[in-house]
Order: structure tokens, then C-alpha cells, then sequence
């Protein structure tokens, strides 16, 4: 499989405020060193307990935030020195669906112009007929009627939020869709219905994903290969059911066990 998207020995230091004017200045290291590769098709889990470094991962790799050192690489290329073609083609390339959705939308917008606007930008041809009807094509694979396009973010439930918002990630038919926690404020119901769009949608578009969150369930569930994280370090890694139905570092098993148990007759 070819790599899309690449980590490496990617580092995040912050500065911690000081205290008195002649105080050393000291930092707190965020990330850690961190490698790792998204391959065509894959989906990566990252997860840990909140603070443990793992959205900082998710917009560096997307380009939201820089690295204090490493690189990461899009087709091979630093996108730290890509040329402007290059860099639109990135951030076509890589999307990303937060955690709350109806915040990630433009709440004066309806839903119609919320979709429309990333085809308006990103295309030099932008032609409003031909993009409404991708658009309402698009709703149809997320479970939406296009009845909903007329609407504002605020008249609408939180899981069709996000299903606008998986929908306008995949309008620039990415390669990689960063889902940064991306279901933790769904209600349990919504969340499963969620995650199982988004491996329909993965078999459908050969999207990857990186996948961020707390959730063992969650990640268990999407992932293919998995990095354990907690204090801006890679505890684990490895394929998915190797890490936690049998987990090795003390840290894995008792993120495991503060979540639920893990059966093996549980794989999806």
C-alpha cells in the first residue's frame, strides 16, 4: 500500500508562563518524538486520556499547528516546503471532522452554503449547479435528505451535524480524513451509527483515517493499526487486536480496563 501521510520524530514543546522575571524559562514537551505512517485505505487509532498528546499529533500532521522539530510528509513531499500548488493540493488532500460538529460550521450559513463554500474556494471552475448536485448526491451517502440544505446548524440534531460535516470533509475527495474525537459528544446511539458511516464510507472512497480518541471501544472498532499515547509519548503501537486484546505496557491495560472489557469474539 502506498503512503499518504507520514510523522517523523515529530516534537511539540510549549513554554510554561514564568512565574518572575528572572525565572529560567522551561517547557512542557507535548509530543515526543513521534513516527508513524497512514497508508491508502488504513485507518490509524490514536488514543489516550485527555492531555495525553494525541490531538496536538492530529493538527500537526493536518497542518493546524507546527511542529517545535520533525517533519511530516504528504506523498513523500515536507509540506513545510511544499510550492503553492503543492500546498492546495495537501489541503484538499487532508480533512478533518472535529468533535463538536455544529462549531466546526458557520452558524449564520445554512447547511447548502456551509457545503458549497469549500467547493467555491478550492475550484477554479466553481460551477453552483454542478456542485449543489454533488452536494445533495453526497447527502444521500450520509443518510440526509436534501431537505436539510435549506436549514441553519442550529435546527438540526447533533448527528446530522456531523453527518454535514463527514459529508463536506469528503466533497474534496480526500485522502486522509483526520476525525479528532470525532463521535465523543454524540449520544451512544448516534455514535455507533457514526462510526459505522464512516467504514461504509471508508469502503466506498478508500478514504483513510486517522482516528482520534478516548474511546477504546471506538478505536477498536475503526482501526486497523493503533498508537497508545500518554504524555506526548508512544507507550504501544501496533496492529489493533495484537495491542488490546493483548495488551503489554501497564498503561494499555489499565486504559482497557478503566474503559470495558475486550472480547475477541467482539471483532468487527
Amino acid at each position: 500500500m502506498k503512503t499518504i501521510l507520514e510523522a517523523r520524530h515529530i516534537v511539540k514543546a510549549f513554554k510554561l508562563k514564568k512565574q518572575h522575571l528572572f525565572e529560567k524559562q522551561t517547557f512542557v514537551q507535548a509530543v515526543d518524538h513521534i513516527s508513524f505512517q497512514v497508508k491508502e485505505g488504513q485507518t490509524i487509532g490514536i488514543v489516550g486520556e485527555s492531555g495525553s498528546g494525541k490531538s496536538t499529533v492530529s493538527e500537526i500532521i493536518g497542518d493546524l499547528q507546527k511542529p517545535t522539530s520533525g517533519t511530516v510528509k504528504y506523498f513523500g513531499k515536507d509540506i513545510g516546503t511544499m510550492t503553492k500548488e503543492e500546498y492546495q493540493d495537501f489541503r484538499r488532500g487532508v480533512q478533518f471532522v472535529f468533535q463538536s460538529p455544529k462549531d466546526s460550521l458557520h452558524p449564520f450559513y445554512t447547511i447548502q452554503e456551509n457545503l458549497l463554500e469549500p467547493l467555491k474556494v478550492s475550484s477554479s471552475t466553481y460551477n453552483k449547479d454542478d456542485a449543489l448536485k454533488e452536494v445533495t448526491e453526497l447527502l444521500g451517502k450520509v443518510n440526509l435528505d436534501e431537505s436539510i440544505l435549506k436549514k441553519h446548524p442550529s435546527e438540526i440534531s447533533g448527528g446530522q451535524a456531523q453527518r454535514v460535516a463527514i459529508a463536506r470533509a469528503l466533497l474534496l475527495k480526500p485522502k486522509v480524513i483526520i476525525c479528532d474525537e470525532c463521535v465523543s459528544a454524540l449520544d451512544l446511539s448516534i455514535q455507533a451509527q457514526i462510526l459505522d458511516l464512516l467504514k461504509e464510507l471508508q469502503v466506498e472512497f478508500g478514504t483513510s483515517y486517522v482516528f482520534i480518541s478516548h474511546d477504546i471501544g471506538a478505536v477498536y472498532k475503526m482501526s486497523d493499526y493503533v498508537m497508545v499515547m500518554n504524555q506526548g509519548k508512544v507507550l504501544e503501537e501496533g496492529e489493533t487486536e495484537q495491542v488490546l486484546l493483548h495488551p503489554e505496557h501497564t498503561y494499555t491495560k489499565t486504559l482497557i480496563q478503566s474503559s470495558f472489557s475486550i472480547e475477541e469474539d467482539e471483532v468487527v
